[in-house]
């Protein structure tokens, strides 16, 4: 019989699971539609779920791709995100839960949302550049919120090595 900690990480990876697929699907979705808008240039008027970037694609084609790839790139670094955590999942061992392998993993979910947030970051600081320009381009960057996450996850991740360490100590002294 699975213990409630067990039950609730296999409700949590199937959570996981179902996160990454959506954020895979969204960002492809993204590239798709983008795609489409070259030969279709209204197609811009709604990449993905209302994403409205046809006045820039009228005002100029680089920027307008500048921006999508932003908008691909933070979509990417998501679901990269959540493709760490369900890695954890499989790693992780509940009678000695401090491995390397799993705060490596954790660690590396740290750099992954620092990057997405400076991704996000220098993307918004385009948009304020657009904004200037007298473009109107709406699109919420959660650059703070990134970065947020990875001060966060790389204080446990740190925490997570010490117990490690700990661990490790600990089986040496029996």
């Amino acid at each position: 019989m699975k213990t409630k900690t067990e039950r609730i990480l296999s409700a949590t990876q199937v959570v996981m699971w179902i996160i990454f697929i959506g954020l895979c699907i969204q960002t492809g979705a993204t590239v798709i539609s983008y795609c489409v808008s070259f030969y279709n240039p209204e197609a811009a008027k709604n990449l993905y779920m209302g994403l409205n970037f046809s006045e820039l694609r009228q005002y100029d084609i680089g920027q307008y791709q500048a921006l999508v790839f932003f908008v691909v790139a933070l979509g990417t670094m998501k679901a990269y995100i959540a493709y760490l955590t369900i890695k954890i999942f499989k790693e992780i061992n509940l009678s000695q839960p401090f491995s390397m392998e799993v705060a490596k993993l954790i660690q590396k979910i740290s750099q992954a949302a620092f990057i997405a947030g400076l991704v996000a970051l220098i993307a918004y600081g385009y948009i304020e550049s657009l904004h200037n320009d007298g473009l109107k381009v709406n699109y919420n960057w959660p650059a703070g919120e990134f970065l947020l996450l990875a001060g966060v996850v790389f204080t446990i991740a740190r925490v997570f090595k010490k117990g490690v360490e700990l661990q490790s100590e600990h089986e040496l002294t029996i």
